[in-house]
C-alpha cells in the first residue's frame, strides 16, 4: 500500500497524465500543488482541463499508480457509516420517508399506511420539508421503483452497506461490491452479501441485475468506461443504471474553485460535466434516460468547501460545529432555488440510464 521514502514514510507513486483519456487532446492546467484536505494522504496534485471545444473533461495529474491507490483511502469515510439511531424525531422521519417513498416510487408505506391515504399525503408533505427536498428523498430508494416482483439490485461501491439494507426493507434481493475491507466486514454485520474487490473482478454472469447502482464511484477509477460497460453488461436487457458523481460546472466548483470539497485529490481521478457523462455513458452502450444535476448532500459540499477555504482543512469533524452545519443549510437551500433555473448548477450529476434491450 503504497511507496516509502528513505526516511520510512508513505507516499503514494504516480504517473503524469498530459493528455485526456476521453478525446486525447492536451490538458491545461486548471489548479497546481493542492495537498490531500480531507484524510491526509501525502503528496502535492493538480488537475488539468481538456482544452478540445466538445470535451472540457477535468483530471487529477498526476494520478496515484494504481497499485498505490489504497494508500489515499486511510480513516476514509466508508470504513463507519453507522445505521440511524433509535428516537421519536427518528421514528418520525422514517414514517414520513416510507410515505413519500410509497406516494412517489410505490413501494409499501409500513406502519404508516395504517394512517389512511389522508395521513400518508400529510406524512408525505412533511418527508418535503427536507432542507435537500425531493433529491434526497427519491436517493433513499436509490431513484429506483418498486419492483413489481422479485428483483437483484447491485451496489458498486456500496461502503458499509447502509443503504442496502435500507432496500432490502424495501423489497429488493440486494448485493453489494466495495474494495475497502474495512467497509465490507461492516457490511457484512449486518446481513448484507458483499463480495470485496472491483465489479471487473467479480465474474458475474451477464443480464444478472435487474438494477445497478454506484453513487460517487466513478470519479475514483483509473477506467470509467471500463466500469460503466461492466456496468451494462451484468444488467439485464431493459435494465436500469443510476449513477451519481461530482459535477465539474457547479456553483459550487464556481464559488469555491480549488477548496471545493469535491475536488478531493488525490482521491478523485476524474471530474465530469453533463456533457462528458453523458458521451460516456453512451460509449458504454447505455440509454441515456436522464441527466441532471441534485441539491443531495449539498450542505456537506457547502460547509466543507468553506472549510477548505478558510482553514485549508474539510474535516468530517467539522459537521459537528453548529455554525458549518448552519451555513451548509443555507448553501443547500440556496442551491435548491438556483437549480430552478440553472439546472447543470447542482454539486453533484444524476445519471439514469437503460442497458440495451437488445443485449450486448
Amino acid at each position: 500500500m503504497g511507496g516509502h521514502s528513505d526516511s520510512g514514510e508513505v507516499r503514494l507513486r504516480s504517473r503524469p497524465v498530459p493528455r485526456c483519456w476521453m478525446c486525447g487532446r492536451a490538458g491545461r492546467v486548471l489548479y497546481e500543488g493542492l495537498p490531500d484536505r480531507s484524510f491526509g494522504a501525502p503528496g502535492r496534485w493538480g488537475f488539468l482541463r481538456c482544452e478540445g471545444p466538445e470535451c472540457g473533461l477535468v483530471w487529477l495529474n498526476p494520478q496515484p499508480v494504481p497499485e498505490d491507490l489504497a494508500a489515499a483511502y486511510t480513516g476514509y469515510y466508508t470504513h463507519a457509516q453507522p445505521a440511524p439511531g433509535p428516537g421519536w424525531l427518528r421514528g418520525l422521519w422514517e414514517a414520513a420517508q416510507r410515505a413519500y417513498l410509497s406516494r412517489r416510487w410505490g413501494y409499501p408505506a409500513g406502519p404508516a399506511g395504517r394512517m389512511g391515504r389522508v395521513g400518508l399525503v400529510l406524512l408525505s408533505g412533511l418527508a418535503r420539508l427536507h432542507p435537500g427536498g425531493a433529491d434526497e428523498l427519491d436517493a433513499a430508494a436509490m431513484y429506483l421503483s418498486a419492483p413489481a416482483g422479485p428483483a437483484r439490485l447491485l451496489d458498486v461501491g456500496c461502503g458499509s452497506g447502509v443503504h442496502l439494507a435500507r432496500m432490502q426493507q424495501l423489497g429488493w434481493t440486494v448485493e453489494g461490491v466495495e474494495v475497502d475491507a474495512e467497509a465490507v466486514e461492516a457490511a457484512r454485520a449486518r446481513g448484507i452479501p458483499v463480495r470485496l474487490g472491483t465489479l471487473e473482478s467479480q465474474g458475474y454472469p451477464d443480464g444478472w441485475f435487474d438494477a445497478v447502482y454506484s453513487a460517487h464511484v466513478l470519479e475514483h477509477v483509473h477506467d470509467p468506461l471500463g466500469l460503466l460497460r461492466e456496468c451494462a453488461r451484468v444488467l439485464k436487457p431493459g435494465g436500469r443504471l443510476v449513477l451519481l458523481t461530482p459535477n465539474v460546472e457547479s456553483l459550487g466548483h464556481r464559488r469555491f474553485g480549488s477548496a471545493w470539497l469535491n475536488l478531493d485529490p488525490p482521491r478523485h481521478l476524474f471530474l465530469f460535466s453533463p456533457g462528458t457523462l453523458r458521451r460516456l455513458a453512451e460509449r458504454a452502450g447505455l440509454e441515456v434516460l436522464s441527466l441532471r444535476s441534485t441539491a443531495r448532500n449539498a450542505w456537506v459540499y457547502g460547509a466543507l468547501s468553506r472549510a477548505i477555504a478558510r482553514t485549508g482543512r474539510g474535516e468530517m469533524s467539522e459537521l459537528g460545529r453548529p455554525t458549518a452545519w448552519v451555513r451548509g443549510l443555507l448553501y443547500q437551500l440556496r442551491l435548491r432555488l438556483r437549480l430552478r433555473t440553472d439546472p447543470n448548477c447542482g454539486d453533484e450529476l444524476l445519471l439514469l440510464a437503460r442497458a440495451a434491450a437488445s443485449g450486448r
